[in-house]
């Protein structure tokens, strides 16, 4: 027996065109990405250089935000006795860009080996060192493609941060 609703359309109607709907929108909630709001404190990608930047402020970071000679932002800044900089890459004309490379250089110091940058370089994951003739480099790639959270951005530059002063006291002998 069919109950009817006070409008003349049956119970098993009703609750089937009420699952039909929630199955058909179903795919619109789950190709909706996260709002920046939903998110602690918002998303970054590479493609917001002065957001970045602002962020970085916030955080506690001194930066400037410029423009690279091939026309690419670029972020300076100093932690401790270090200058580093930040470099978009996969840039579209200046903008849109994928990831960004921290960065830091120093004159090579007398007593640096080739053995003493291999051993920095397996003992520290998310960094590498890398020697010329007269410069040694600290390199960090970050991808930021498809954006990452405000926590996660936070702690890449403090994983920067210590990994900077790290190369200062046992590459560079800064105490």
């Amino acid at each position: 027996m069919r109950q009817q609703t006070r409008s003349g359309i049956s119970l098993t109607s009703a609750v089937a065109a009420a699952i039909a709907s929630l199955l058909l929108a179903a795919p619109a909630f789950a190709q909706t990405p996260p709002s920046a709001e939903r998110v602690r404190g918002g998303m970054f990608d590479a493609s917001d250089p002065s957001g970045i930047a602002r962020f970085m402020e916030k955080t506690g970071y001194r930066v400037e935000l410029g423009v690279a000679v091939n026309g690419d932002p670029v972020i300076s800044g100093r932690i401790s006795r270090t200058d580093y900089v930040i470099q978009f890459y996969e840039c579209e004309s200046g903008a849109f860009c994928n990831s960004i490379q921290l960065v830091a250089r120093a004159t090579k110091p007398a007593a640096f080996s080739y053995e003493t940058a291999n051993t920095f370089n397996s003992r520290w994951r998310y960094v590498r060192l890398t020697v010329d003739q007269n410069q040694i480099k600290l390199q960090m790639d970050v991808n930021l493609d498809a954006g990452v959270t405000a926590d996660n951005l936070e702690d890449t530059l403090d994983i920067w941060r210590q990994l900077l002063e790290i190369f200062e006291r046992d590459i560079l002998g800064l105490k």
